[in-house]
């Protein structure tokens, strides 16, 4: 069974001259957020249900489709309908309302009707009241024919609420939320903040090594500065690899380095285009062509400078380089998919370039190639050690 999604998006918000879809959120909108959402739950076509389209609302639908997510706008409960297949399983994202993903596809799951809840008490007005124990969460799950039924005797009632009434009456399960403060229902400015806080702090969870945290504080600041700016992370992705290049190509040139200062201003980059796509929800960022580009650029330049050392160590310094990627590659596939105690101490590209610094200061280049292929071999030894370490024999 397919699945959809409906999304309303035409109630006012409580500040002046926005729509609840249009409130700004994470450097975008709330529809934005919605609807990314709901892709990543598994929905096509997510469905957009206005009754005007005023700029912002407009600017937002065509990002949406410029990332590739199948968004459809509608005007009417009966375009709504048409838009989903009766035997679709359908999700109801109620307007303004921002639910996890894994909730949505949670809730999809479930056999028959199905609404999100949140515990009566802690949530206001905009939480509909269900009955004396819960509120509705935002979230509803239906077949799609329950909304070409409905959308035959709307009349002049509101989509949302006639659908959630409707969906009750059928004996729909109550699903509770899994923690309720995951779960908003955005009307103003102030019910973003908090939400808005998780996003930004769910941008920081990614930080699996050493040289992640040495640069987490300038990539947080630099990424808060530009959460509402129209860069994108592709663009600030092409200036690292940019930099990463013209290191490349000063090293070939003698300017061992100004080479060095591009690689080391290209790290950064990169962690903050990675944060950038991931508070938009621009989950493409990992198929990015520069994603690719970036390391080749710092192989090459690696190379590079060890054949221009060459002359004066002999050719042993630029089978350093081979060696040390060797041993890099090697880690990746040992620690790929699984857990190894101390990941965060092991090798790794960005952090290669950091630890080439104290060597370059004192001019100790050739140190610093022995040293970063010693601690690749390291690292790889070490994660191959816990990835095959087994357990002693059982007890007599």
């Amino acid at each position: 069974m397919a699945l959809a999604a409906l999304i309303a998006a035409y109630h006012e918000s409580g500040e002046p001259g926005h729509l609840r879809a249009t409130l700004p959120l994470a450097g975008r909108t709330v529809i934005e957020r919605q609807a990314r959402l709901a892709a990543s739950a598994g929905a096509n076509p997510v469905v957009i249900f206005v009754e005007r389209l005023p700029a912002a609302l407009s600017a937002a639908v065509e990002r949406l489709r410029r990332d590739r997510v199948p968004v459809k706008l509608v005007r009417s409960a009966e375009e709504a309908a048409e838009a989903v297949d009766p035997f679709d399983r359908l999700l109801i994202v109620g307007d303004g309302a921002v639910v996890p993903a894994a909730q949505q596809a949670r809730l999809a799951a479930e056999q028959g009707n199905a609404v999100l809840t949140v515990p009566e008490g802690a949530h206001g007005e905009l939480y509909e009241r269900i009955d004396a124990q819960s509120r509705w969460g935002g979230l509803a799950a239906i077949d799609g024919a329950l909304l070409r039924e409905t959308a035959g005797m709307l009349r002049d009632w509101d989509l949302q609420s006639t659908l959630l009434r409707r969906t009750l009456q059928a004996g729909a399960q109550h699903v509770e939320a899994d923690g309720a403060a995951s779960v908003a229902i955005l009307d103003r400015d102030q019910d973003l903040d908090e939400l808005e806080r998780r996003i930004i702090a769910g941008a920081d969870s990614a930080n699996l090594s050493w040289s992640d945290y040495l640069l987490a504080p300038i990539e947080r600041l630099v990424t808060l500065l530009l959460i509402g700016s129209p860069l994108s992370p592709q663009l600030i992705g092409l200036g690292a690899a940019l930099l990463t290049g013209l290191g490349a190509a000063a090293f070939y040139v003698g300017w061992s380095w100004i080479g060095l200062i591009k690689l080391l201003a290209a790290t950064p980059l990169e962690g903050i285009a990675t944060r950038l796509a991931r508070l938009r929800m621009q989950s493409g960022i990992r198929q990015s062509w520069w994603v690719y580009l970036i390391p080749l650029f710092t192989t090459a330049a690696f190379l590079i400078l060890a054949y221009r050392l060459m002359p004066a160590y002999g050719w042993g310094l630029v089978l350093l380089p081979f060696v040390t990627l060797a041993f890099l590659y090697a880690l990746s596939v040992e620690t790929e998919g699984r857990r190894i105690a101390g990941a965060v101490l092991l090798a790794e590209r960005r952090g290669m370039v950091w630890l080439l610094v104290p060597f370059a200061l004192f001019g100790l280049w050739p140190a610093g190639f022995i040293f970063l292929a010693a601690y690749a071999a390291a690292s790889f030894f070490w994660a191959q050690q816990q990835a095959h370490a087994r357990h002693g024999p059982p007890a007599a």
